[in-house]
C-alpha cells in the first residue's frame, strides 16, 4: 500500500499540492485531474525523487517501481530491442520482440529509437514500463501523442501485462480506463 497523507508542496511559492491525500492499494487507479493540477507531483513525491513540504509519504521498503516518465527517456541510440531488454535481464530477446510488435510495426524491432515518431517512442515507453520487473507500475500521462486505435491498443497491453501489479495511471483523459479507481487531484 502507497499512502500520501496530507502532503503539501510548492514550487517557487505556487502551491501545487495543498494537504492531499490517497491511498494506493491493490488494483489499478486512474490519477486524475486537469493539467498542472499536480499529478506529476504526486508521481515524483511517491518515487522519491522530492520531497513534500508537509505530510507523509508511505511506501513499504523495497517497493520496485517501473515508470513510465512524461518524458519517454529512452536509449535514443540504440535499437528499440536493446532499449526493452535493458530494463530487465530476464526478459528474452523472443518476449521483448513479442511485445513490441504487439505495440510497434515488425520491423520496428532494428530500428533506433531516436528514428520513430513521437507515437512510436512513447509506446516504446511503454513497452519497457510494463516489461520491467517491478512491484508497481506508474504510467505519466502514457497515451500522449497515441490516435484513438494506438490508445485502445496501448490500454489492452497494459491490461494484459500487469499480472496483479500496482498499477497508477496519470491522464486527464478517461477513455479506455472506466474501470481503474479514480483518484482525483484538486
Amino acid at each position: 500500500m502507497i499512502e500520501l497523507k496530507n502532503v503539501s508542496k510548492s514550487f517557487d511559492g505556487k502551491k501545487v499540492l495543498d494537504s492531499f491525500s490517497a491511498v494506493f492499494d491493490k488494483g489499478s487507479y486512474l490519477l486524475k485531474g486537469p493539467s498542472g493540477i499536480g499529478k506529476t507531483t504526486c508521481i515524483r513525491l511517491i518515487l522519491g525523487l522530492i520531497e513534500p513540504d508537509a505530510g507523509e509519504v508511505n511506501i513499504p521498503g523495497g517497493t520496485r517501481f517501473a515508470v513510465c516518465f512524461q518524458e519517454n527517456r529512452l536509449f535514443e541510440k540504440e535499437t528499440v530491442l536493446t532499449n526493452v531488454t535493458a530494463v530487465n535481464e530476464n526478459v528474452t530477446e523472443r518476449e521483448a520482440v513479442s511485445a513490441i510488435e504487439e505495440l510497434l510495426p515488425s520491423d520496428a524491432v532494428q530500428k533506433k529509437a531516436g528514428d520513430l515518431s513521437g507515437g512510436m517512442k512513447r509506446r516504446l515507453a511503454v513497452i519497457r514500463a510494463m516489461l520491467h520487473d517491478s512491484d508497481c507500475v506508474i504510467l505519466d500521462e502514457p497515451f500522449t501523442g497515441l490516435d484513438d486505435e494506438a490508445r485502445t491498443k496501448t490500454i489492452a497491453f497494459i491490461k494484459e501485462r500487469l499480472n496483479g501489479r500496482l498499477l497508477i495511471v496519470t491522464s486527464h483523459d478517461e477513455r479506455g480506463l472506466t474501470d481503474l479507481q479514480v483518484v482525483t487531484v484538486e
